[in-house]
């Protein structure tokens, strides 16, 4: 999802806009709403609001909002997904270590195009052994693309891996080699081989689902091998799923198209009736070998925590620390990795001086003791100090905007009213 935050793509909105037809509609007298159950319609009154804006304002951003972030530390160079519609998604890539500069960085290279598909992309994992680039897309098509390494330019990906519509984080465990990627509108944690492929019978070694899990819109995700525990990063927007489902399921496959699909994104499963419940985001840790409805071994959760919208998420294997960009609350949170409930973070990342300002993905730098976050609202990505604390600003940043520009937001989709509970509802 972009920087996700809410993100509704057209598909999006428009399985939100079915879920809603009970109470919303177009035009002054009755709309038709489709039920649950394929075939029913029911005509429903509906209310239209005819009011004159206050004021009105449509522009676009001309530059890269800077996404998700991954590194070649022996080769020097950073990754960084880019989910701008208006530039074209990319994946850019840089050198770690540049000089300082309130200038515009261009990257060393850069996959964009139709033939690369990217779609609304995320998230980022590298293989430097295997020399390959992992990208999921949230909303875009149902698929975790692969590239190589070096790639430049509209190219084609190596393979697909078919994850599911609303993957946002990734993650390669490279003891095991093994992908693990989180589904948010699932609330779903699936483990692939990396070699896995869309033509592959069954690619999913295991999964994490069910209610037992307490995964609610879960983003970001990391691997700790050394302590055999999955970490995870929830929004905390939680509705009731059973272990196995998935957003786009075989059970809703027409015969005669089973086994012949090009892509998951074919077919749709319907929406289950809602079951949804706002819950505090969360860090919640598995085993890494958990599977089916699990519980997890703790969740660090609670207004101490200071967690809001968590996205991006990193495991410090040498300070046993947290690193999570808390995208509402324009900070980066470091935890005890061993903490558990409502634990306060050991320290903070915040501040006008720090620059950051809608962090999106972090990724630490072990060989050159530093820390990488992406801030998807100014354009920038930052660079710190591996232990840096408080207001304390990057020791470099890389821009693809002009210094102090902002991101233009959101926007694009539609408000409706609700007459029943008297609300407008705008989703963002």
């Amino acid at each position: 999802m972009g920087r996700t935050l809410g993100l509704l793509t057209a598909v999006t909105l428009a399985l939100w806009l079915s879920w809603m037809a009970p109470w919303i509609g177009r035009g002054g007298g009755a709309s038709l709403a489709f039920a649950q159950n394929p075939g029913k319609a029911e005509a429903r009154r509906t209310i239209l609001i005819d009011r004159k804006p206050a004021r009105h304002w449509v522009g676009q951003d001309p530059y890269s909002n800077f996404n998700g972030v991954a590194l070649d530390e022996e080769r020097g160079e950073v990754f960084i997904s880019n989910d701008n519609t208006v530039t074209g998604e990319s994946i850019e890539v840089f050198h770690t270590v540049f000089m300082p500069t309130d200038r515009i960085t261009e990257p060393l290279r850069r996959i964009s195009g139709p033939k690369a598909d990217l779609g609304s992309i995320c998230s980022l994992a590298v293989s430097p052994e295997f020399k390959e680039i992992f990208k999921v897309n949230s909303d875009g098509n149902g698929e975790m693309g692969v590239y190589p390494l070096d790639a430049n330019g509209d190219v084609e990906p190596i393979r697909w891996v078919p994850t599911s519509h609303g993957a946002w984080g990734v993650f390669l465990e490279r003891k095991f080699d093994e992908l693990f990627v989180t589904i948010e509108h699932v609330n779903r944690i699936a483990v692939y081989g990396r070699t896995a492929q869309l033509t592959d019978d069954d690619p999913v070694r295991r999964y994490i689902q069910g209610p037992k899990t307490q995964l609610a819109d879960p983003h970001g995700i990391f691997v700790d091998v050394e302590k055999n525990e999955i970490y995870v990063a929830n929004h905390g927007h939680w509705h009731y799923t059973e272990p196995g489902e998935s957003f786009l399921q075989e059970g809703s496959v027409p015969p005669e198209l089973k086994g012949k699909r090009s892509s998951y994104s074919d077919v749709i499963r319907p929406l289950l009736p809602s079951t949804g419940k706002f819950l505090p985001p969360s860090i919640a840790v598995y085993s890494r070998m958990a599977s089916g409805d699990v519980a997890p071994l703790r969740v660090i959760q609670g207004s101490m925590t200071r967690l809001n919208l968590p996205l991006g998420l990193f495991v410090d294997t040498v300070s046993h620390q947290i690193v999570v960009a808390n995208g509402g609350d324009d900070s980066v949170l470091f935890f005890d990795a061993n903490a558990t409930g409502d634990a306060a973070p050991v320290r903070v990342l915040k501040g006008p001086k720090s620059g950051v300002d809608g962090p999106t993905g972090v990724v630490i730098d072990k060989k050159r003791q530093e820390l990488w976050v992406t801030n998807w609202t100014n354009h920038t990505a930052t660079v710190y100090s591996r232990t840096a604390d408080g207001d304390t600003a990057p020791l470099r940043t890389l821009r693809s905007a002009p210094k102090g520009t902002q991101a233009m937001g959101f926007g694009g989709a539609g408000v409706a009213y609700n007459p029943k509970r008297d609300e407008i509802l705008a989703p963002n």
